[in-house]
């Protein structure tokens, strides 16, 4: 036996009311001195037997009032030991878990959303007056407050014939989860869960194991052990055509350079797909049409190059199309590019020399900003300013997109402040090393112990270090050496050798894409610390240290150069590729566009206004959907316009109220991909579920309606308690009315 109101056992206590009353008014013995007593003595000691049962049996009738009131407002029911059928004396808790994936969306002429939903209806068809429903979608299930319990059951059919397929993530445990705890806290004997769903493998998570016991763990411990049913839609092979990401070549397209923007196609089917076509657009204007021929489950990256003419907001979108598509959901994909016509790059010079190409930056400078003899008009978009370290603590930072600190021995305190305010609102900081560089300054105050801007701590030189006199005599010095010795052989230079993490800035430099950086010869560099959490090794050297790590900090990301960028510890600016690596590493800094234009969907969207337009409303366009005016928050000089509801998926233009055409800001919301996978779970995955959260599978009407006769809940007898209460309450009043 089981009690769905528990919380009111205190309600027997009342039980001992008549007790009390009873004890309280007993009658009290006045003895007498009468000589005929004894005469009386046998007739009053069996009238005083007959009394004293008389009024034990109306306490314990008094008593047994008491305690059916109190048994019945706790609520007790008898579990079912066996399966029974569906009574009109038991009522059900349900809850409806409707699978709103936008997979669900698949099919040509009927969807499986329809089958599902007409399958939900027609469940809660079968509930009685008095059963309460509650009606829940997988992508907000765990994340919003539960919904009421619905006594009215067509207010319950009108919300799932108004639901349509929403585009987050899938996440069946949460949706799960939150659907357990809702019929944990109903009240009915009997509790049904009934997930309708097309049994797409993606977004089950079975294979994270404790998420899943502690399903299982709910259920064995509910007060009422729910009857969960998966209600599968029709089991199809669909063929899915699907565009999966777009990615530019280029982490900064200025309006110079023409720029690849690489789609990545799937065709996620059975079967090969023949007739499929891709269509590059530009900001509207439809640029090229590819064909693609793929197999089932293959891959194809097509390349579509474009030069923008201006520099500002576009976008780019790409749209699949093929006969044989059942999803269409995923046949369109956006993206949002900002073009730049100029990329402020400070270099902050730490060993500056009167004589060409003596500096620190000499070097760096010409690998960015490289100069055409034949056209002097011609120029890149990195716009290259160079200063002293000692004018750094004048220069105002936000100025420039990436800071490249070129071996400085140390950095004063204020200075540090202002770099890493900088670094945290996106922007980008390169620490190239050198002789200069001490290293206990470095690690006391850019370090420090990890929370600080240098992604390790710094240990020393190895190698050999040539320094460059005054007089312009090359003097080597050996590693761990206090003073300068004579010229003499170092030990062997290391060369760039692997590329140990996944960076764009890096791709160029594989093998396979014919750029060799191995013939670089690096005499000194310095030795460094393991990374920690946060920081990540981009490329070593031939003998296994580091050459290059990257830290994130706030919205920007710090580089860590171990030697040196000219010519003092390597030949690196002699060789060719020390103009697009040197180019890529600051594009790869400059990257960050803040807030971001490309987000997933839910993600709020941001703005950031200045000037006379921070004044301005600013409207925004949704994909399909009429303008809205945007919230406005005011930071001093700037005024910050948000959006949240990023539900649908496409394309958002953000413009001040009045604004031209031109004027428009591009966002784009992009949906998850995982759901493009249509496979099924397989009959391993299903029979876990089975035995783990004694799940039921429905793969039909005829299915549902043989598991519904399952009674897994309890039997409520508080109406009987009642009924006992007052026929007990009618035997006290005759048996009061004939004793009296």
């Amino acid at each position: 036996m089981v009690f769905l109101n528990l919380l009111l056992a205190g309600g027997l206590l009342a039980v001992s009311a008549p007790i009390i009353i009873h004890l309280l008014h007993r009658s009290k013995v006045m003895p007498y001195d009468w000589g005929a007593m004894m005469f009386l003595e046998e007739l009053m000691a069996e009238r005083a037997r007959r009394l004293r049962m008389q009024e034990i049996l109306l306490l314990i009738v008094r008593a047994l009032i008491v305690a059916c009131l109190a048994f019945a407002l706790m609520r007790p029911a008898i579990k079912s030991p066996t399966a029974g059928v569906r009574s009109a004396d038991t009522h059900t808790s349900a809850v409806v878990l409707l699978d709103d994936s936008y997979s669900m969306n698949t099919g040509h002429n009927r969807k499986a959303w329809q089958d599902a939903c007409d399958a939900a209806i027609k469940y809660i068809g079968t509930l009685q007056s008095g059963d309460d429903v509650s009606v829940m979608f997988t992508s907000s299930a765990g994340k919003v407050p539960p919904p009421a319990a619905l006594y009215d059951h067509e207010r319950a059919r009108e919300i799932i014939r108004k639901a349509t397929p929403q585009y987050d993530k899938t996440d069946i445990p949460r949706a799960l989860s939150a659907a357990l705890q809702q019929l944990d806290s109903q009240h009915n004997p009997r509790r049904e869960l009934v997930l309708f769903t097309d049994m797409q493998a993606s977004g089950w998570e079975l294979a994270d194991g404790a998420r899943w016991s502690f399903i299982a763990g709910t259920v064995r411990s509910a007060r009422v052990r729910p009857n969960i049913i998966l209600a599968a839609t029709p089991e199809l092979k669909p063929n899915n055509l699907a565009l999966l990401k777009i990615e530019p070549s280029r982490q900064v397209v200025d309006s110079f350079t023409p720029v690849t923007f690489n789609v990545t196609v799937a065709n996620e089917s059975p079967e090969a797909m023949r007739d499929a076509t891709v269509t590059f657009i530009v900001d509207n204007v439809a640029k090229a049409t590819r064909s693609v021929k793929l197999d089932p489950g293959g891959r194809e990256v097509v390349a579509f190059e474009h030069k923008f003419e201006r520099p500002g907001s576009h976008y780019v979108a790409c749209r699949a199309r093929s006969s044989q598509d059942m999803l269409e959901d995923d046949n369109e994909l956006n993206h949002s590019v900002v073009v730049i016509d100029r990329l402020p790059v400070l270099l902050v010079d730490g060993d500056k020399k009167d004589r060409p190409l003596g500096s620190e930056t000499d070097f760096l400078r010409l690998a960015l900003s490289p100069r055409d003899r034949d056209d002097p008009n011609w120029r890149t978009v990195i716009d290259t300013t160079v200063i002293d370290s000692t004018d750094l603590r004048y220069t105002d930072l936000s100025k420039f997109r990436v800071v490249v600190l070129a071996n400085v021995a140390a950095l004063p305190a204020a200075a540090v402040s202002e770099i890493e305010r900088f670094v945290v609102a996106g922007g980008g900081l390169m620490i190239a090393l050198g002789n200069n560089i001490r290293p206990d300054a470095y690690n006391r105050d850019l370090f420090r112990q990890g929370a600080g801007l240098l992604p390790v701590a710094l240990k020393r030189i190895e190698g050999a270090t040539l320094q460059n006199e005054s007089s312009g005599a090359v003097r080597l010095v050996a590693a761990g050496s206090s003073a300068p010795k004579p010229a003499q052989q170092g030990p062997d230079p290391v060369h760039l050798a692997s590329i140990v993490s996944n960076a764009p800035a890096l791709d160029l430099f594989r093998p396979e894409k014919g750029q060799d950086w191995s013939r670089a010869r690096v005499r000194s560099y310095f030795s460094v610390a393991a990374p920690g959490d946060g920081v990540r090794a981009l490329a070593a050297f031939s003998n296994g240290d580091p050459v290059l790590l990257q830290k994130r900090l706030g919205e920007g990301r710090v580089l860590l150069f171990t030697s040196a960028i000219d010519m003092d510890w390597s030949d690196l600016p002699i060789h060719p590729f020390y103009v697009p690596l040197m180019q890529n590493l600051v594009f790869d800094l400059a990257s960050a566009v803040i807030p971001p234009r490309n987000v997933p969907v839910g993600q709020t969207i941001a703005y950031v206004a200045t000037g006379p337009n921070a004044l301005k409303p600013h409207i925004l366009i949704p994909p399909g959907g009429e303008p809205i005016t945007l919230k406005t928050q005011r930071q001093g000089q700037l005024s910050i316009f948000t959006h949240e509801n990023t539900k649908t998926p496409g394309l958002y233009s953000i413009a001040p109220e009045g604004a031209p055409p031109d004027e428009r800001v591009f966002y784009t919301v992009t949906a998850d991909r995982s759901d493009s996978v249509l496979d099924r779970l397989e009959r391993e995955d299903t029979e876990k579920l089975e035995r783990d959260l004694g799940a039921h599978i429905a793969s039909d009407w005829s299915a549902m309606a043989r598991l519904l006769m399952l009674d897994a809940g309890s039997f409520e007898i508080s109406k009987y308690l009642l009924m006992a209460a007052i026929v007990f309450c009618f035997v006290e009043i005759w048996l009061t009315r004939r004793w009296a």
